[in-house]
């Protein structure tokens, strides 16, 4: 008898990335948390954060699971962390290869190798996010490119994620105004001049890696809290490459339904799946003064992209509930 396949039902990303990187932002605004993260073992047991002997361990300096202060000690890649407000995501956090590089490295090599040999798809890795901050003089290390030079992550896409992109817009604002252009052009002009001279510049150096990312997402004014519709439009573009960047049919799915911070995105999968196109296709196919457009396939398929309403759609279809 052959072995039943447990599909996942949380998606598990590590996130790689200095200190000060913006990986805390990152997550928040993903999960649309404001707060911290509950820990958990290998076991699956909740870590007390009092109790941690690793770098979330507070030691009294910080109480914040990932701020940068608490990320400089040991690490213990395997704790998972979770967000209360979005159960759907499971992250493992590494510290970067700032001090330490060499023993960092090979620790992230062999939780991707161990992630990997896992049977079971719940287990397993399904995505890296690889955070690099556009703030610092030197943007990628020599451990940095050690990693995608050495590491073959195989189907486990990696997504480099350039934060504090805002900082290149103030230096191509500058750059504009010193070229004669009035202040509101210049302005205007910036962010499109920055990803210009990104693409021009370190996005070759990217590309000419041994192991490149399969995305590069730049995300800017993460931390602007008077707009929070740019924070998620941010966050937004984050998980719609992760999801361009994955193999796996039921991975798409299982990400489109991890994330709640955008509905427009599960309307989006749901289209993009074809699932409306092939149930109108089939529709025209049977009598139409007897083909009912609310048919159970059809609310299954598109209502699957969207779990937190989706038990009301199961007893609708159960007892026959007129839902117009």
């Amino acid at each position: 008898m052959t072995e039943e396949i447990v599909r996942p039902d949380r998606f598990r990303i590590l996130i790689i990335g200095r200190a000060n990187a913006g990986k805390t932002t990152i997550l928040r605004a993903v999960c649309g948390a404001k707060g911290e993260p509950d820990v958990y073992d290998q076991d699956g047991n909740k870590v007390s954060v009092a109790n941690l002997d690793s770098p979330l361990h507070l030691g009294g300096i910080s109480n914040q699971i990932l701020s940068p202060s608490s990320l400089r000690g040991e690490h213990n890649i395997e704790y998972s962390l979770m967000f209360p407000s979005s159960p759907g995501f499971v992250f493992h956090d590494s510290r970067g290869f700032e001090s330490g590089a060499v023993e960092e490295l090979e620790l992230v090599r062999e939780f991707i190798q161990k992630k990997a040999s896992l049977g079971s798809m719940k287990n397993q890795l399904h995505a890296i996010w690889y955070c690099f901050s556009t703030d610092s003089s030197r943007f990628m290390t020599a451990a940095d490119k050690e990693f995608f030079d050495t590491i073959d992550t195989g189907t486990v896409p990696v997504i480099a994620i350039f934060t504090k992109f805002d900082v290149l817009d103030a230096a191509a604002f500058s750059a504009l105004s010193d070229q004669g252009l009035p202040f509101a052009e210049a302005q205007r002009k910036a962010p499109e001049h920055a990803q210009e001279q990104f693409d021009q510049d370190l996005l070759p150096l990217i590309k000419q890696l041994a192991h490149p990312p399969r995305a590069v997402v730049c995300l800017r004014n993460m931390h602007n809290k008077h707009s929070p519709g740019v924070v998620q439009k941010a966050a937004s573009e984050l998980i719609e490459s992760t999801g361009a960047a994955l193999d796996d049919g039921a991975l798409k799915v299982l990400l489109v339904q991890a994330q709640h911070v955008n509905v427009e995105l599960c309307m989006k999968a749901a289209v993009d799946s074809g699932v409306i196109i092939k149930a109108a296709q089939s529709a025209t196919q049977e009598d139409p003064v007897a083909f009912n457009p609310l048919q159970k396939e059809l609310i299954k398929g598109i209502f699957k992209w969207f779990p937190y309403i989706w038990i009301n759609v199961r007893l609708c279809i159960k007892y026959q509930v007129n839902v117009t």
